[in-house]
């Protein structure tokens, strides 16, 4: 591992164009959609709707302060998850239609959050040459999803007092998200700890403890 391969990482304005048009079939379809059943006369969200097709530019943007390159595995796992959670979740009330379905989206926010903990490790042994204790990798995967967890919680609460969607529903829910949230941080730690897998974002230290 060299510092080349950490310029490697820098993304080039090609990369940055890719990123961002891979965001544009998921924005059509929430303008879609949202049109479709506004016709119908549902109740929609325009502000949520508006919000949420800029928030898909999140991983381009996020290449482009942080300048690092973000493997597409990561950035499909979020445009999938603000789709299930945000986009059907909160703007079609799929929460209310389905009552577990609030639970499956913050398992899923686990295990996407616990990703960007293992990319986070990567990019760190990539720019520095040295390889992290495993411990250290591990404890990073698994508080990621925690820390951010809470940051989701605070995110529903302004939601549903400021555009007026219905993600929250008392206490047990908001522990409950978090719960779930963390079980599924902590069962991509299991997962990575047997197969370390996606190869793009899990971290060279850990792809050679479990080789070794």
């Amino acid at each position: 591992m060299t510092r080349a391969d950490a310029s490697r990482t820098v993304p080039s304005a090609e990369h940055l164009r890719r990123s961002a048009l891979r965001a544009l079939p998921f924005q059509l379809g929430y303008l879609v959609i949202a049109a479709a059943l506004g016709f119908a006369g549902a109740v929609i969200h325009p502000l949520l709707v508006t919000l949420l097709v800029v928030a898909l530019w999140a991983p381009t943007l996020a290449e482009l302060i942080f300048r690092t390159t973000l493997p597409v595995v990561l950035q499909l796992h979020y445009m999938v998850f603000l789709t299930a959670g945000a986009f059907a979740g909160s703007g079609l009330d799929l929460y209310r239609a389905i009552p577990d379905w609030d639970t499956v989206v913050h398992a899923d926010s686990g295990v996407l959050l616990a990703w960007l903990g293992l990319l986070f490790v990567r990019r760190t042994e990539e720019r520095t040459g040295a390889l992290s204790p495993r411990w250290f990798a591990l404890t990073v995967t698994a508080l990621t999803p925690l820390a951010f967890a809470t940051l989701w919680e605070i995110c529903e609460y302004a939601s549903d007092a400021l555009v007026g969607t219905t993600s929250q529903g008392g206490l047990q829910d908001t522990m409950t998200d978090i719960l779930a949230g963390t079980l599924g941080g902590l069962a991509t730690v299991a997962f990575v700890m047997v197969v370390p897998r996606p190869r793009s974002v899990v971290p060279p230290s850990l792809e050679r403890a479990r080789a070794a």
